[in-house]
């Protein structure tokens, strides 16, 4: 099932060669291991994999393309599968060494002062095991974190986020790219952010949420819920508006300076089977 949705992910990179990155399953690479610079025509795989100690954060930093976030199962395994495009006589990427401590970080880049070449691209997708916090950077390129089981903090210079089916705290910011969440219940205690400069910021929830919401814009709400709305003369935002849906065991902030704001009545689709679609969604993430 893995494999159907890497490739889903990705579906857009056809004839995909696999390259094995030649760690064992944990191992921290000695060295930076360069990718070799192949024809922009033939994309290649490359996966990596390792064992996490119980709680160990993850940190993906991809400068170069799109970063995909999926559950990846009970144990403590993280798996990373990238599919590069690298023309000949481009520079090539390389993978910074694993810290000895902290997060797991995979973090490609290229050699300093060397700039990226027309259509050098590497796209990443990384199966999330439960439990494991995970922070992912973009400069341009899509995040999307779909049925992943632990905190997720999401930042990109001004490409789009998507979020669906998170069971953890969520935190996200873009530049003049685009949010758009699906939120079923707020961890209890927790505090969680949607933020962009410019773009427009669509979240969609029900009853179950259990949370005070803030939001605040100079452009516009559109909303399915009742707001009390507070407008700020002489300040960007201009408008703050705040609601209770549920209870009020958690807290999320919605703020773009000039974005619309869109805050949804979420609809619970019960195929038969009797689950949800984020629970159909969740269950295959996992096989």
């Amino acid at each position: 099932m893995r494999t159907l949705v890497f490739a889903a992910a990705l579906g857009a990179l056809h004839g995909c060669a696999h390259v094995d990155s030649g760690r064992p399953v944990g191992a921290a690479s000695p060295s930076a291991v360069a990718l070799p610079a192949t024809d922009a025509a033939q994309p290649q795989r490359l996966d990596f994999s390792a064992l996490l100690a119980d709680g160990r954060a993850i940190a993906i930093d991809n400068p170069y393309g799109d970063v995909r976030l999926r559950f990846g199962g009970f144990a403590h395994a993280l798996e990373i599968h990238a599919v590069l495009q690298q023309p000949a006589g481009a520079v090539p990427i390389a993978f910074e060494p694993d810290a000895a401590s902290g997060p797991y970080r995979f973090a490609p880049r290229l050699p300093g002062g060397a700039i990226v070449a027309e259509g050098q691209r590497l796209d990443v997708v990384a199966f999330v095991p439960l439990g494991h916090a995970v922070a992912v950077r973009t400069e341009r390129g899509l995040i999307e974190s779909h049925g992943v089981r632990g905190d997720i903090d999401l930042e990109s210079v001004s490409g789009d986020i998507a979020i669906r089916g998170t069971q953890g705290r969520v935190q996200a910011q873009t530049g003049p790219g685009s949010i758009e969440a699906s939120f079923t219940a707020a961890p209890k205690g927790s505090r969680q952010r949607l933020a962009t400069s410019t773009g427009n910021i669509v979240l969609a929830v029900d009853e179950r949420l259990d949370a005070a919401l803030e939001l605040a814009t100079s452009g516009v709400f559109a909303t399915e819920f009742s707001l009390d709305v507070e407008h700020l003369a002489n300040q960007e935002p201009n408008k703050r508006a705040r609601t209770t849906i549920g209870g009020d065991d958690a807290h999320i902030t919605v703020e773009s300076r000039r974005g619309e704001i869109r805050l949804l009545r979420r609809s619970a689709f019960t195929p038969l089977g009797g689950k949800t679609a984020d629970e159909e969604y969740e269950d295959n993430d996992s096989d």
